[in-house]
């Protein structure tokens, strides 16, 4: 279940413990229901267990850090807060409105980009500019949070839906030892989570080369309301950062980081890394042993390519088994990242 995200303003050192206290912790129940790597659900822990769920929520067992990216990311508004400001008490002293917090940003504020630019305008006040330009990355550190919560989320729902549905047609298989695939709307959910998760993942890659760009390049100036300077900037762009060593962060290109960049490419530019989506199911004397997910052969994180052709087999590399390590060295990658940051 994804948590509400915290937004710098509010992180007092009374609301950081509320965020410490409001996680919900996994309480053992004989309610819980364990999902396992090799697509069989259980109703007890086994080696094989990769997120358990609990009165309706999940808890990834093997590992999850993404309360720590929480206040992390948290602590980087604060960063620029002391920066453009002095102090936070300094901003908390302003008279804020939503329309400095808000406006162009959320729903919740009812502005026409009209009146927002006309209001903007008629501000010759140098730190009423700096305010809205501290939301401005406010919002930017924002989006990687939601976008963290969101991946979290999408994990461990695929692997809900991966263990909790069954594909079979009859009580037993046409064969009572060997391999069958399904395919159909049920299997079209599954894929559309894990295609919905790498292109996560490598929004993450781009916002997190945004904020690191823009803390790089603060404005001096604020006669006037800045535009960012990250408008432009993607992962691509990460040669461009020059405060931080890159060794153990998202921005050394491993090989697990160039197969989330594989994967998405494949799904934004030809639709899918499968040519009919399909969940394979393995049989043993008509009882079902495994459900996995082929993802293509690659090599150095790049898949194996000849000509037209990029979608090979041959290796049965199994996704539901990868997803776990690629998302553990993404997550850990991700903090190292925002603790290199000066």
């Amino acid at each position: 279940m994804a948590k509400q995200r915290i937004i710098g303003f509010f992180c007092k050192e009374d609301y950081c413990v509320y965020l410490r206290v409001s996680r919900n912790i996994y309480q053992p129940s004989r309610m819980n229901k364990f999902y396992n790597l090799d697509g069989l659900p259980s109703d007890e822990k086994t080696d094989r267990s990769i997120v358990v769920e609990w009165n309706d929520q999940f808890s990834i067992i093997a590992y999850d850090n993404t309360s720590d990216l929480d206040v992390k990311l948290i602590s980087l508004t604060n960063k620029v807060a002391e920066e453009l400001f002095g102090s936070l008490q300094i901003l908390y002293n302003f008279p804020l409105t939503f329309a400095h917090t808000y406006g162009g940003v959320d729903a919740e504020i009812k502005v026409s980009k009209q009146e927002f630019e006309k209001w903007v305008y008629s501000q010759k006040s140098i730190e009423t500019h700096k305010i809205l330009f501290y939301y401005d990355f406010q919002n930017l550190v924002g989006s990687l949070q939601n976008l963290v919560s969101e991946s979290r989320f999408l994990f461990c729902d695929f692997y809900k839906t991966f263990n909790v549905n069954s594909f079979m047609l009859s009580t037993k298989p046409i064969q009572p030892n060997g391999l069958m695939f399904a395919s159909g709307q049920i299997v079209t959910n599954i894929f559309s989570k894990i295609n919905h998760l790498f292109i996560n993942l490598t929004s993450q890659l781009d916002f997190i080369t945004k904020i690191l760009f823009e803390i790089e390049n603060l404005p001096i100036d604020f006669n006037e309301y800045p535009k960012m300077k990250s408008k432009g900037i993607l992962y691509g762009d990460f040669k461009k950062i020059k405060s931080i060593n890159f060794e153990n962060t998202l921005f050394e290109k491993t090989d697990e980081i160039k197969l989330i960049i594989s994967l998405r490419n494949e799904i934004i530019h030809n639709a899918s890394f499968e040519n009919i989506p399909k969940v394979y199911q393995k049989f043993e004397d008509n009882i079902l042993v495994e459900k996995f997910i082929y993802i293509p052969d690659y090599t150095n994180g790049l898949f194996d390519t000849f000509k037209n052709r990029n979608r090979f087999f041959n290796n049965e590399v199994k996704l539901n088994e990868q997803l776990p390590t690629l998302i553990k060295d993404f997550w850990i990658r991700l903090e190292n990242t925002i603790d290199s940051i000066k």
